[in-house]
């Protein structure tokens, strides 16, 4: 028998969505039932307190049905996997390509900004960015079937409303569902002449890894400049910090970094970042690093 979708639901992989070559994939996905468990290619999976779940199956290239069972209900879930692909001949003859070098945004100037220390925060413009947005760039996805995009838009307003609260000035590249091209994100910053960049972002694992178990929190950057201000947001939150060529943290002029709040393939994380109470206590961490750095605390 085969269940509404509304007693047993799974969010990614994303209905139609066709997985690269791999013979073990993550499922997540919620039930409504106020079951404990459910049974996931006969493998009892533990259902997280909101009914949420995560869980890793075995796949094959080409069709394949995933059975979940939820008391009395049965879901048969469709997947496809790419097969493998024949490795692509080498010619001897021909050269090696180069290798990829990252270079900095081009509207970027090349002479670092001065720090903040001690300007009064009024004087100080934050420029917050919420990851992904639009139709076609949803980003990751919760286990509830929730967008990254819209987990990352509600924490960018966290931490604007927290950074304000100190009297800082901000200002969000987007503030609805919109789609911005990945080049021009951080372009209205330099425009403006902003302090500081900060992209928001929320993880998830790669598809052959165990969503249940891969959780934590990091701070991107690209450079020293911004990881001078990483630090300071490191040191009061606690999350790890990472070197990374994204295109939003590649300035040599405006100190920029790029969070991963968390993951919300986990259904710890995804909890977390529902609760209005912890992304508010996280952005005002990020918010007190945000000062001890305007600050130049030692």
């Amino acid at each position: 028998m085969i269940a509404l979708l509304l007693a047993i639901t799974v969010a990614f992989p994303r209905p139609g969505m066709t997985l690269p070559p791999l013979e073990r994939c993550y499922l997540i996905g919620h039930t409504g039932s106020g079951a404990t468990n459910i049974v996931v290619q006969g493998r009892p999976v533990e259902v997280y307190r909101t009914g949420s779940w995560a869980t890793m199956v075995d796949v094959t290239a080409g069709s394949n049905t995933v059975e979940i069972v939820d008391g009395t209900n049965t879901l048969a879930y469709a997947l496809s996997v790419e097969k493998p692909r024949p490795p692509k001949p080498v010619d001897p003859a021909k050269p090696a390509p180069p290798p990829k070098v990252y270079t900095k945004l081009d509207y970027a100037a090349d002479t670092p900004k001065a720090p903040p220390y001690g300007r009064d925060p009024g004087d100080i413009l934050v420029v917050i960015d919420p990851g992904h947005g639009g139709p076609k760039d949803r980003g990751s996805v919760s286990p509830q079937g929730i967008d990254e995009k819209v987990f990352n838009l509600e924490f960018a307003r966290d931490l604007a409303r927290e950074l304000e609260k100190l009297g800082y000035r901000t200002l969000l590249t987007r503030t609805n569902d919109c789609a911005l091209a990945l080049l021009d994100r951080a372009k209205g910053a330099h425009e403006l002449g902003a302090d500081a960049f900060i992209s928001v972002h929320h993880n998830a694992p790669g598809a052959d890894k165990p969503a249940a178990d891969i959780r934590y929190s990091i701070i991107y950057t690209w450079n020293d400049l911004g990881f001078e201000l990483a630090k300071y947001l490191g040191q009061t939150t606690g999350w790890r910090i990472d070197h990374a060529n994204f295109a939003v943290t590649r300035s040599p002029e405006i100190p920029s970094c790029l969070l991963e709040v968390d993951f919300i393939t986990h259904p710890a994380g995804e909890e977390t970042c529902l609760n209005r109470l912890n992304r508010v206590k996280r952005a005002r961490l990020l918010a007190a690093g945000f000062a001890a750095w305007c600050r130049g605390d030692n």
